[in-house]
């Protein structure tokens, strides 16, 4: 299952389920077949890792923890490729801010994971992890495992793309664009991000369930209402009712910002690539 929902609800609750929704890794491999990137690149979506790490449980006054304990531990397993898009999606930010900490053990160590498999004799390597609903969105992600490269030296690429949790709406963006121009686009963006944050079936499951899933779905429906600029009743609101209103919100901000961006509305469906995670790979002689 995607990490943007492990620390929320899915390792919690239906762990042996998990690999439903990372799958279908594609490599955008580059004409040169020397291009060590290439190689690292398919390095990263061909082998597998088991990643062993801490959900860090933030305080909270829904409920106490029975042993007032704040981490609780779990294994997330899949290609390295599917760890890293985990890795982007569970620091996903709205406006720089982060919707949850409760993933950064996680995150580093699939840092490690992957330092572990990118062995290039005679190369650096670095690993930048990228998705957005579209580009420049407030609303995004991004992991980096190694150094950037510098500005002087010849540097060689390769992409990964996998799987980020969220629906893939471009086409319901376009239609939404001829129907009701921004607002429309906007909604339709906002709406996969919020169900991809907040599976609603699922998440009803957490807040009704045992700790810690209750208080993690709790507190990122109450930090999510927070940066959107709304206001979420987790004790009184139904997921339905509370995915609704960050909907709202979220997508009279990106409305904003799509204006800002595109000429039209259809420009603005056709930038929509909300489905997928984008990993690359670079690599450059010392």
């Amino acid at each position: 299952m995607s990490a943007v929902a492990d620390v929320t609800v899915f390792l919690l609750l239906v762990g042996a389920a998990a690999g439903t929704l990372v799958s279908g890794v594609g490599v955008e491999k580059p004409a040169a077949t020397t291009n060590p990137a290439a190689d690292q690149a398919s390095t990263l979506a061909t082998s597998t890792a088991s990643v062993e790490y801490n959900l860090v449980v933030p305080p909270s006054e829904h409920r106490r923890p029975p042993d007032h304990a704040t981490r609780r531990q779990r294994t997330s397993h899949g290609t390295v490729a599917e760890l890293l898009g985990e890795a982007a999606m569970s620091g996903v930010t709205i406006d720089g801010d982060r919707v949850s900490s409760a993933g950064t053990d996680f995150e580093s160590r699939v840092a490690a994971a992957t330092r572990d498999r990118l062995h290039s004799q005679g190369h650096r390597t670095a690993v930048r992890v990228t998705w957005a609903p579209y580009r420049g969105a407030p609303v995004s992600g991004e992991y980096r495992v190694g150094d950037q490269p510098p500005n002087t030296v010849d540097v060689r690429a390769a992409t990964v793309t996998v799987p980020s949790g969220m629906e893939n709406v471009s086409e319901p963006a376009r239609e939404a664009a001829r129907t009701n121009g921004y607002t429309g686009v906007a909604t339709v963006v906002a709406r996969s991000i919020v169900d991809g944050l907040f599976p609603p079936t699922q998440s009803r499951y957490a807040l009704r369930g045992d700790y810690p899933a209750d208080v993690l779905l709790a507190t990122r429906y109450e930090r999510m209402a927070d940066l959107t600029g709304t206001s979420v009743a987790v004790e009184r609101q139904s997921t339905v009712e509370m995915n609704r209103d960050l909907t709202e919100a979220l997508a009279a901000r990106l409305r904003t910002d799509m204006r800002s961006r595109y000429d039209s509305p259809a420009d603005a469906a056709s930038a929509v690539r909300a489905s997928r995670v984008r990993v690359t790979v670079r690599t450059w002689s010392p």
